[in-house]
């Protein structure tokens, strides 16, 4: 029998052993901080779902689209994990802080693009980064390996988000625009101060600007009180109205039948497979009336948001898979083609959700 000299990393390459004796997080304390990445999660994809219709730029209604996604699938990821370490009633619904409830409605009123993208990419979505970094950093890999996973997966995708967000800051947001709302995103750091951020474990430090860890915090912390709202001071209303930008020529008619003319057998393959890139591209009114749908229907099961929000998302990759069609082809869709909104437009504004 051949003797075996050295043999595979222990605990399945988890951690090492070292790391797997650590005391890492309490089991409540673990609790404690899924609960608010999830809230962080929900209240992220009530934003990007809610600003889909209003919001004219069309590559960001695309990525709002997939935001929401994305964030409905980790907060049902988070839900069935907390599940797993808590008997119900779980407490997923409650508001963990209220200055972190506020961060997060004065995002959701944001009233500009600019605004908007920096309270999203600048501040919401990388201090969820910040708060699962630290998680896996505090934790104990192994017994804890059920939310370590979660929170790596989460961080592959915010990573995505957020090359995205800097991108599109670089498009949307001018040295004008970050000027004038200096006073509100430190508001937004403020919250974060007086929440002891998304994980509630931060603590200011006014000589360094930042924050360090806290730990996990007593039952009643010297935090910083609560700020003064700037946009949060009355409910967020949602606009129904579909806003398309400039390359949108005339949002309220429609060059052409798309259907009549795919069904009419008369026309040759080459110019139905226009139309078609066409009609999917026309698509984008179903994510703008899907939006009104979702943010405007109440205490439905979770479950029913993170269904309608995959729903969403691929009404806005039909679109988008217009798009690519014309621009394979060389064509500028936005100087020859006419993309109404009449229908989202008409539905969000005459009909209940």
């Amino acid at each position: 029998m051949k003797t075996v000299e050295s043999f595979p990393p222990s605990l399945a390459g988890i951690c090492s052993l070292p790391e797997a004796m650590k005391p890492g997080l309490s089991v409540e304390e673990c609790v404690r901080r899924l609960k608010r990445y999830h809230y962080a999660f929900k209240r992220l994809h009530q934003i990007f779902t809610a600003r889909i219709t209003a919001e004219p730029v069309y590559e960001l209604k695309m990525a709002f689209s997939l935001h929401a996604h994305l964030c409905a699938e980790h907060a049902s990821a988070l839900r069935r994990r907390v599940g797993e370490m808590r008997e119900p009633p779980l407490g997923l619904d409650v508001v963990p802080d209220a200055s972190l409830e506020m961060f997060f409605d004065e995002i959701l009123g944001a009233p500009t693009t600019a605004e908007l993208a920096l309270g999203l990419y600048e501040k919401a979505v990388p201090e969820l980064k910040r708060a699962l970094s630290r998680h896996l950093e505090q934790t104990n890999r192994l017994a804890d390996h059920p939310s370590v996973r979660l929170c790596r997966f989460a961080l592959l995708e915010i990573e995505d988000v957020l090359k995205f967000g800097t991108q599109a800051i670089a498009c949307v947001v001018t040295a004008d625009d970050r000027k004038r709302c200096e006073s509100w995103l430190k508001l937004l750091d403020d919250c974060l101060v007086a929440a002891a951020g998304i994980s509630g474990t931060e603590q200011s430090v006014a000589t360094l600007g930042g924050f360090q860890l806290a730990g996990n915090p007593p039952e009643k912390s010297p935090y910083a009180p609560k700020p003064n709202g700037q946009y949060s001071g009355k409910p967020y209303e949602y606009d129904r109205v579909p806003k398309r930008d400039h390359r949108f020529r005339d949002p309220f008619n429609m060059a052409v039948n798309a259907e009549v003319f795919l069904y009419d057998k008369e026309f040759p393959p080459q110019p139905k497979t226009l139309m078609m890139f066409y009609k999917r591209l026309r698509e984008i009114d179903v994510p703008e009336m899907m939006a009104s749908i979702i943010t405007e229907t109440k205490e439905k099961p979770w479950d029913y948001y993170r269904d309608m929000s995959r729903q969403l998302w691929d009404e806005a990759r039909h679109a988008m898979m217009g798009e690519v069609g014309f621009a394979n082809l060389g064509i500028d869709w936005p100087s020859l083609v006419m993309i109404n909104h009449t229908w989202s437009l008409a539905l969000n504004t005459q009909l209940k959700a």
